[in-house]
C-alpha cells in the first residue's frame, strides 16, 4: 500500500525520564489521515512533536517497521479526536509551522495550535536521561495571512476594530486565560469571527 513505502524510523531510547517526544502518549493510536490526497481510515499512528514528525505501523501488524510519512504528502490527520493540518504557509518571520492542530474554524478562518518540544539532555550517574519540555503556541489563519496569537495586543493588531470587546472578554476570563487557554481562545475565535452565531 502506497501509505506505508517512506523512509523507516528508528526509536532512540532516551534513558529513564516521564517526558517523551508524541503526542499525548508513546503508543500507537487510532486516527485517520488522508496522504496523498486518498482518505485512510483507523491506522496505527504516532505524532513525534520533538522531530514534527507523523510515523504509521502497518494496520495489521502493529510490531512492524515504523514508518516515517513523508511531510508534502500529508494534507491532515487526526488521532485520538484531535485534528491536525499541514500549512505549506509561512509567517512573516519565515518561520515553517508544520502540523498544526484546527481548534475551531469559521468560513476559511481557523484557531490553530502548534506543539513544540524541545530535547533536554542532561547526566545521571552513568546514563544520559533526554527529557522533553513542551511549548505550545496559539495562530490565527485570519484572511490568508498566518498570525500568533498568544496575547491580548497580538489579538488586537488583528481584530483592531473589536479592541473594546476584546479588552472586555480578557478581563472577564482572565481566570481561564491562565488556567484553560484552549477554552479561552476558542471562546474569543467564535465571539470576534462570527460574532452574530453567539
Amino acid at each position: 500500500m502506497a501509505l506505508y513505502n517512506g523512509p523507516i524510523f528508528k526509536e532512540r531510547s532516551t534513558g529513564a525520564s516521564d517526558t517523551h517526544a508524541y503526542f499525548l502518549e508513546t503508543n500507537f493510536l487510532k486516527g485517520d489521515i488522508i496522504f496523498d490526497e486518498q482518505p485512510y481510515f483507523e491506522q496505527n499512528l504516532k505524532y513525534n512533536v520533538h522531530l514534527d514528525e507523523l510515523l504509521i505501523t502497518p494496520k495489521f501488524n502493529p510490531t512492524g517497521l515504523l514508518v516515517r510519512l513523508v511531510k508534502n504528502k500529508v494534507k491532515e490527520f487526526t488521532i485520538d479526536g484531535h485534528r491536525f493540518i499541514r500549512l505549506p504557509s509561512t509567517l512573516r518571520d519565515s518561520q515553517q509551522y508544520g502540523y498544526l492542530e484546527v481548534l475551531e474554524s469559521e468560513e476559511g478562518n481557523l484557531l490553530l495550535k502548534k506543539y513544540r518540544k524541545k530535547s533536554v539532555q542532561s547526566r545521571r550517574e552513568s546514563q544520559v536521561i533526554t527529557e522533553y519540555e513542551e511549548s505550545i503556541d496559539y495562530i490565527l489563519l485570519f484572511g490568508e495571512e498566518l498570525i500568533k496569537a498568544n496575547t491580548k495586543n497580538q489579538w488586537n493588531n488583528v481584530f483592531v476594530d473589536q479592541k473594546k470587546e476584546l479588552r472586555d472578554l480578557f478581563k472577564q476570563n482572565r481566570i481561564a486565560f491562565k488556567t484553560d487557554k484552549d477554552t479561552f481562545f476558542k471562546l474569543l475565535f467564535n465571539k470576534l469571527v462570527n460574532p452574530t452565531e453567539l
